[in-house]
C-alpha cells in the first residue's frame, strides 16, 4: 500500500520469531510512548486530529480479520501535496506501523477490537520564534481537531515543528504527564478554530468532565511478596476508550501471541528483570497465569499459585525477579513489557538477552535462586537501548533463545542459552 501524502508511510517492525507463530517486537528507545484503546463497541473519534509537533506512530494490534478504515489530509502549508486527501484499508499487524507526519490530519474507523501501541516521535519549533512568542504552539495543547465534513475551502493549513526533540525534552514530558494524569478531572478536549467577530481566529478547547471511578493503584496477587497489578496512568476520550501513558525510562517491547493455541509449558523465570505485563487483547477471553516463587530468600519460597484475568490496557502485572510464570490461553493477546532492571551485587557480566530460565512447570525440586538486587542506573538503559538499535541494523537471524539449567560436571547447575536459527532465504 503506497500513499500519496508526502511522508505518510508504513514502517516495518523489527520482529523476532518467538515460536507457536509468535513474535518479539522491540522498540530499543527510551521515549514515553502510549497504548491507545477503543473498546468493543462501535468507536469512531468523530473529528480528524492534527498534530503540530508530534509525528504518530501507530502499530495496530488486534484481529487480523478486521478491517480498518484510514482517512487523511495533508494539512501542511508549504508541503508537496497540501490538500491531498485520501482514503485507505488495512488488516491490523504486529509486523508494521504506520507513521504520520506532524500535520498531516488523520481519524480512523473499524478500531472497536483494537488496540494501538504509539511510539510516538517529537518536534519542537524554531527556538527564537518559540522565544519570542511568535508562536501559538504550546506542548500541552499539541492537537487540533478538524470536523469529518470540512470543506476544500474551509481547510485550514499549518506550520508544523520540525525540530526533532532531544532525549532531555522527552523526559521533561514523561515528568509532566506523571504529575498530571492523575489530577485530571475530564476527559480528553476536542479543539476547534474558531472565528471571532473581529475576524481573528481562536482555538478553543470543549472537554468533557469524568464520572471517575476509584482505581485501586496496587492489587496484591496470592500475597508473593512484590506481586500484583499495578494502574496505568490513564486518560480517557470516551466512555470505553482513552490511553494508558508508558512512562518509565527503559526500552520497550510487546509480544505477539499469535490467533492460535498459545500455552507455557515451562516457566519463566528472570534473575533480573521485573516484568511489567500488560495484556491486550479480547475482554471476554479469561487467561491464566501459573506462578511460582523461586526466591530462596522470599518467606513465600516455593509457594504456588494459579490466577485468571482478563486483558486490561488500564493495567499492568508486576512479576519481581525470581518469581517464575507460565501462561495458559494467551493467544489472540499481545503482552506489552517495560521491564526494570536489577544488576547482580558483585557487578558481574550481565546480558538482559540472556536473562530468563525455562524451567519445566512439572520439575521438582525447583530451584532456589538468587535475584539481582541492585537497581540499574539510567547509564545502563542507555546502552541497552543503544545495543538493541544496533541489532535491528541487522538482518534477524535467530528466534528468542530458550535458557536451560543443568547439571555441570562438578554438581552444580549452570545456564544454557539455546537459540534456533532462522532458516535462510535461499533454504526455504
Amino acid at each position: 500500500m503506497s500513499f500519496a501524502i508526502d511522508g505518510l508511510t508504513w514502517r516495518d517492525n523489527w520482529r523476532i520469531d518467538n515460536g507457536q507463530n509468535s513474535y518479539v517486537v522491540p522498540f530499543p528507545h527510551l521515549r514515553p510512548a502510549t497504548i491507545v484503546f477503543h473498546g468493543e463497541t462501535r468507536f469512531s473519534y468523530g473529528h480528524y486530529g492534527i498534530h503540530l509537533g508530534q509525528a504518530d506512530q501507530l502499530t495496530f494490534l488486534g484481529p487480523s480479520s478486521g478491517t480498518i478504515t484510514g482517512h487523511f489530509i495533508d494539512t501542511r502549508a508549504g508541503s508537496v501535496t497540501a490538500g491531498t486527501r485520501e482514503v485507505h484499508t488495512w488488516n491490523p499487524t504486529s509486523a508494521r506501523a504506520l507513521y504520520i507526519p506532524p500535520g498531516v490530519a488523520h481519524t480512523f474507523d473499524g478500531l472497536e477490537f483494537v488496540n494501538t501501541i504509539n511510539t510516538y516521535e517529537m518536534f519542537l519549533p524554531d527556538p527564537q520564534e518559540w522565544v519570542r512568542g511568535a508562536l501559538k504552539w504550546q506542548p500541552d495543547a499539541d492537537i487540533i481537531n478538524l470536523p469529518l465534513d470540512v470543506k476544500g475551502d474551509d481547510l485550514p493549513f499549518f506550520a508544523p515543528n520540525k525540530h526533532p526533540a532531544s532525549q532531555l525534552w522527552y523526559d521533561l514530558v514523561a515528568a509532566q504527564q506523571r504529575a498530571m494524569i492523575p489530577q485530571i478531572s475530564h476527559e480528553y478536549p476536542v479543539t476547534r478554530e474558531v472565528k471571532l467577530a473581529d475576524g481573528s481566529l481562536r482555538r478553543i478547547e470543549l472537554r468533557k468532565r469524568l464520572n471517575r471511578l476509584e482505581t485501586r493503584q496496587w492489587e496484591p496477587v496470592a500475597d508473593i511478596p512484590g506481586l500484583g497489578w499495578v494502574a496505568h496512568s490513564v486518560v480517557h476520550n470516551g466512555p470505553e476508550s482513552g490511553f494508558s501513558a508508558l512512562l518509565e525510562r527503559s526500552p520497550l517491547y510487546f509480544i505477539d501471541h499469535g490467533e492460535e493455541g498459545y500455552s507455557n509449558d515451562a516457566y519463566g523465570i528472570h534473575l533480573g528483570q521485573e516484568d511489567r505485563l500488560t495484556f491486550l487483547g479480547p475482554r471476554d477471553q479469561k487467561v491464566t497465569v501459573h506462578l511460582i516463587d523461586t526466591r530462596a530468600s522470599s518467606p513465600t519460597f516455593g509457594r504456588e499459585t494459579s490466577y485468571e484475568f482478563i486483558p486490561d490496557p488500564q493495567r499492568y502485572l508486576l512479576i519481581p525477579p525470581g518469581v517464575g510464570h507460565a501462561f495458559e490461553s494467551i493467544e489472540k493477546v499481545y503482552t506489552v513489557n517495560r521491564p526494570r532492571t536489577f544488576l547482580p551485587v558483585d557487578q558481574a557480566d550481565y546480558r538482559p538477552g540472556n536473562d530468563v530460565i525455562d524451567w519445566p512447570r512439572q520439575k521438582r525440586p525447583i530451584p532456589a535462586l538468587e535475584p539481582n538486587v541492585v537497581p540499574a542506573p539510567k547509564a545502563f538503559y542507555e546502552q541497552q537501548s543503544a545495543d538493541q538499535l544496533q541489532l535491528r541494523s541487522m538482518p534477524n537471524q535467530h528466534a528468542t533463545p530458550a535458557v536451560m539449567m543443568v547439571q555441570g560436571p562438578d554438581g552444580k547447575f549452570i545456564r544454557v542459552a539455546l537459540r534456533r536459527r532462522k532458516p535462510s532465504k535461499a533454504a526455504v
